[in-house]
């Protein structure tokens, strides 16, 4: 279904053109990476000991970033206002955001106008979408239960009205699309209720993040907390929980940007650049008492090809190094930083260099993991021509700086 130029022509400029593929590595330190909802213990799987952080938490993390360089409205998955603590329905915000100011009002109202305006009678329900915007008046022309129903709002029998009605929830979908970056980037299910029911439905997101892992087996620790507060004889009461963390971990996860969903969401080139910049600076920048992790290596593959390995995470190695103490090789669940142990990224490049043909350009970044210089050389000679160091994903230049 083509899409309508309302609001889309900035989002069409520059549409994501090949796949991309994403490996991206952090490191924790005494933190609770993703704690689980019954009682907020690390996700550790039982039989590998090793730690999962879920899709949806790094999401948080890219949400977060982007909310703080584009504004709060930019992001779907958002609360309202300026209440951080208020619950927040999916519906009440769209809700908001197509009916929740006049000049929303205005933009919502356009797109329907333009679409129906030709074909509708001059009859009940449209002049009450005109009159009163709302959630309940726009259900009464893209919802009509009843053939009769549908026959009223069009002025020519030969009109297919449920094509009309399905333009006009494509067109108003579309238009979300346009606005939030995170809808554009990771879809949604939409599960809308009540008036907004008939726009919900699946919006398949073009980049797709798979479940991150550590890539060793970790130590889980209970630590006691202790909070002191005084009752109102002004005494001191205590009061003595746990928290939940890991040691040290190293995790890993995969994203996938594909071109051909990108189409259906309108996700561009420079989204794609705003994601791999907020998987990384959000990351670093959710730095709370259970959050103390830190980016280390960010390798984005363009293909020229609709193709991608998918597995790149099962490529990655450690190699223990030795500890000067005892001259024992260190055992991962003893990992408590990366100077612990090197990075085999030896099947990664053998991977790699046998698709070197359908690579465009690798874009790479390391913190302090393996140097721009060792990443080259382990790559063909043609390929590694294609690799380009992006600095700007830890820190903007004054330009782009200005510029956000």
């Amino acid at each position: 279904m083509k899409r309508g130029e309302i609001m889309m022509n900035n989002n069409e400029n520059n549409p994501l053109k090949n796949r991309h593929e994403t490996l991206f590595l952090w490191d924790v330190r005494k933190s609770n990476p993703n704690g689980d909802p019954n009682g907020n213990e690390p996700r550790i799987d039982r039989y590998t000991n090793k730690c999962d952080v879920m899709d949806v938490c790094i999401k948080r993390s890219v949400r977060n970033f982007v909310s703080i360089v584009n504004g709060p409205n930019s992001i779907l998955i958002n609360k309202l206002g300026n209440d951080s603590s208020e619950t927040v329905t999916l519906t009440n915000r769209i809700s908001d955001y197509l009916f929740g100011t006049p000049e929303q009002i205005e933009k919502t109202t356009k797109i329907v106008k333009r679409i129906v305006e030709d074909q509708l009678k001059e009859d009940k329900q449209y002049k009450q979408f005109l009159e009163d915007p709302s959630p309940k008046t726009l259900d009464g022309i893209i919802n009509s239960k009843s053939k009769k129903d549908l026959e009223k709002i069009v002025s020519n029998e030969s009109v297919n009205v449920e094509a009309l009605q399905n333009t006009i929830i494509a067109e108003l979908r579309a238009y979300l699309c346009c606005m939030f970056n995170d809808l554009r980037m990771f879809g949604s299910i939409l599960a809308l209720e009540n008036d907004l029911k008939a726009l919900g439905g699946p919006i398949t997101g073009p980049i797709q993040i798979e479940i991150g892992t550590s890539c060793h087996r970790v130590v889980q620790s209970n630590k006691q907390i202790t909070s002191v507060m005084s009752s109102s004889e002004e005494k001191e009461a205590g009061i003595i929980g746990d928290t939940h963390c890991i040691e040290y971990g190293l995790f890993a996860t995969s994203a996938i940007a594909n071109e051909n969903a990108a189409r259906f969401t309108g996700l561009t080139e420079d989204d794609q650049y705003l994601f791999l910049k907020a998987l990384w600076r959000g990351t670093r920048e959710r730095h709370t008492r259970s959050k103390n992790q830190v980016p280390r290596l960010l390798v984005d593959i363009e293909y020229n090809k609709p193709f991608h390995f998918g597995d790149l995470v099962n490529n990655i190695k450690l190699i223990p190094k030795m500890n000067v103490k005892n001259g024992k090789l260190i055992e991962e669940e003893s990992y408590r930083s990366i100077e612990d142990f090197s990075i085999d990224l030896t099947s990664f490049f053998q991977k790699v260099n046998s698709k070197k043909d359908i690579i465009n350009n690798i874009k790479f970044f390391s913190y302090d993991l393996i140097s721009l210089k060792n990443f080259k050389e382990k790559l063909d000679t043609e390929l590694a021509g294609k690799v380009t160091e992006v600095n700007d994903l830890d820190i903007d230049s004054p330009k782009e700086s200005k510029q956000e």
